[in-house]
């Protein structure tokens, strides 16, 4: 009918084919792929157009000056994969990707989306902005808190509903079998003997265990043993000198010494970076000092360990 008039029978006026277009678009529910293909397709649109995105299941209209989202007020339902944008409060969405349904909810400090199924459990390694009744689990230390409302609505926050302060998150451990020895008296680490761990939390500590088969000082002298952490000290005495200030200090007395030892140290990183801990050695002045082995002869061997294991803070 291009050209041509076009009777409207309603206002009695004569109609151009543009008119008649824009006219029947008005009038009809079109449908598109999604918000690209509709924007191509309608350069120019009117208000009161309506277009369906079939892409997102979203129904939307011209306001004038803008497509917006259809809901029908408070209490909407918008289906779509993302939440709408400029909510009342009272509207619902339907999270099509992942079959939710949520609410719009004003709790008097803040609007949030909320589960409309009732509280849910926000799974991450930071706290959430929480509304009453929510759950929060922490995915650091397996901690598990609720969003909470002192009586008198004085102040809200996370409390613990389920700790694991106190339980042991992993564990790390290393075997050294053969034998080490040294003649240094400043502090050295046995060759093989550490271990690594990457704390969860920074709230976590760490529990270090040594455990030496034969630690052997020479007759007549003095051994010490210590733990270090990342190359740095963690037992060390304050007091004594520089020859018996490690955290074990062993006598052989004057015969040969071959002791079983152990020593363990629970250190606070508070660090979320990988850190090795290392058994650390140093024997008296002119004396040797063996590990794994008995001091006269090699005929006597053992295993010594270390173990590291995360506590929750």
């Amino acid at each position: 009918m291009a050209g041509a008039g076009f009777k409207d029978f309603v206002a009695g006026e004569v109609l151009t084919a543009n008119d008649v277009d824009t006219y029947l678009m008005q009038q009809s529910l079109m449908v598109f792929a999604d918000a690209t293909a509709r924007d191509a397709a309608i350069t120019s649109p009117s208000e009161g157009m309506f277009a369906f995105l079939t892409g997102t299941d979203l129904l939307t209209y011209y306001d004038g000056s803008a497509w917006q989202e259809f809901t029908s007020g408070g209490g909407g339902v918008t289906i779509s994969p993302t939440a709408p944008t400029d909510p009342d409060e009272g509207d619902l969405w339907w999270d099509s990707d992942d079959g939710k349904m949520f609410v719009y909810y004003n709790d008097g400090d803040s609007s949030q989306w909320v589960d409309a199924a009732g509280p849910s459990v926000a799974v991450q390694s930071t706290a959430p902005t929480g509304y009453e009744g929510q759950l929060w689990l922490d995915d650091t230390d397996g901690s598990m808190y609720v969003y909470y409302t002192d009586p008198g609505g004085g102040a809200s926050s996370w409390i613990g509903a389920v700790s694991r302060s106190g339980g042991i998150l992993q564990v790390v451990s290393t075997a050294k079998t053969d034998i080490f020895s040294t003649t240094s008296t400043t502090a050295v680490d046995i060759t093989g003997l550490t271990a690594s761990i990457t704390p969860r939390s920074t709230s976590s500590k760490i529990m270090v265990l040594v455990t030496i088969g034969a630690f052997s000082p020479e007759a007549g002298n003095t051994g010490n043993l210590q733990i270090a952490r990342d190359g740095t000290a963690l037992n060390v005495s304050t007091g004594g000198s520089a020859t018996n200030s490690g955290g074990l200090s062993v006598t052989s007395g004057a015969t040969y010494g071959n002791h079983t030892e152990s020593i363990s140290y629970l250190d606070s990183p508070s660090s979320t970076s990988t850190l090795t801990y290392s058994a650390q050695v140093f024997a008296q002045s002119g004396s040797t000092l063996y590990i794994n082995r008995w001091v006269p002869n090699d005929t006597k061997r053992t295993t010594s360990t270390i173990t590291l294991m995360e506590v929750a803070g």
